[in-house]
């Protein structure tokens, strides 16, 4: 991997960790996923999150993505408050809203974010903060995240619920931030937050945004977008073959029919399972470079400015 270009930053904004980021690129999609399946996949910008990291063999397998990928490390926040509501029958935002000492688990999500930020932190893309009880409970946790394991995670922000006093902390304290709320929103919201999020970033010309859990689309383009995003998405060719779409130029243009579907589990006979889930997930992963490359090729004819 070529060396990063340098980041020359106001007085008072940290660089956060992640000594491959590069602040001069245009976009990037990271493909969100098991370390297993992203090793099968040529794409190369990927994003893994703790919780995967259960096994020494997902340790190793991780290790070798970072040998030839860029790896954005998630924190796992997201699945900790999942479990937390289906264990106790509650919604996903309360679980989100909890504190980090409140919440099932989040001492052992800790200890292992610890242990691969620690071993793994400077070849690392970027590794988001352990964003667990809102903005009442972030900061806190961030600073002791800097103090013990001597990292600069990127914050989340979380539009809404934290409201815009806090992106404004942010913003004009760390070089990235992620913003949050998009992965559930409706596709009207979801439009408005990115779109938001977009408009507030120009304010602060040295600010890479990250957002979580969106696909590059042509909503990305008209919105002039400085930053990078992530899906798990890519796999839906797959796992839910109805909702496999054609696209052009970002833009969806019309379902597949059944019988050009990625139904691999059902039409398999006789041979190797695994060895054909892998070369369909490979389809995909292509699919997916190609929307990478597309969004960088139209950002760059579209705002080189960016």
């Amino acid at each position: 991997m070529t060396a990063p270009a340098e980041r020359n930053l106001p007085r008072g904004v940290k660089a956060t960790t992640g000594d491959v980021f590069d602040p001069d690129e245009h976009y990037i999609y990271f493909l969100a996923g098991d370390a297993t399946a992203l090793l099968a996949t040529p794409h190369p910008q990927v994003l893994v999150a703790v919780n995967e990291l259960r096994s020494r063999a997902s340790w190793d397998r991780f290790d070798r993505l970072l040998d030839t990928r860029r790896v954005l490390l998630d924190s796992g926040i997201f699945n900790l408050a999942m479990e937390h509501a289906r264990k106790h029958n509650t919604s996903h935002d309360v679980g989100l809203s909890m504190p980090p000492e409140e919440i099932d688990g989040f001492d052992r999500l800790w200890d292992g974010y610890g242990e691969v930020v620690t071993r793994f932190g400077d070849r690392l893309w970027g590794a988001i903060e352990l964003d667990q009880g809102g903005m009442g409970h972030k900061p806190r946790t961030r600073a002791r995240i800097e103090e013990e394991f001597g990292i600069v995670p990127i914050p989340v922000y979380h539009p809404l619920l934290d409201g815009w006093d806090y992106y404004d902390t942010l913003a004009r304290g760390y070089d990235r931030i992620c913003v949050g709320n998009i992965v559930k929103a409706s596709q009207p919201v979801r439009l408005r937050l990115m779109w938001t999020a977009a408009e507030r970033a120009r304010a602060y010309p040295y600010l890479w945004t990250h957002l979580l859990g969106a696909t590059p689309n042509q909503n990305l383009i008209a919105m002039a977008h400085r930053g990078s995003s992530d899906s798990s998405s890519w796999v839906t060719n797959r796992r839910w073959m109805p909702s496999w779409r054609s696209f052009a130029m970002l833009t969806s243009v019309a379902s597949f029919p059944p019988d050009m579907w990625l139904d691999v589990d059902n039409h398999v006979k006789g041979g190797d399972l695994n060895a054909a889930r892998r070369g369909a997930d490979g389809v995909s992963a292509n699919s997916a470079y190609a929307q990478h490359l597309m969004m960088g090729t139209m950002r760059g004819d579209t705002h080189p400015w960016l």
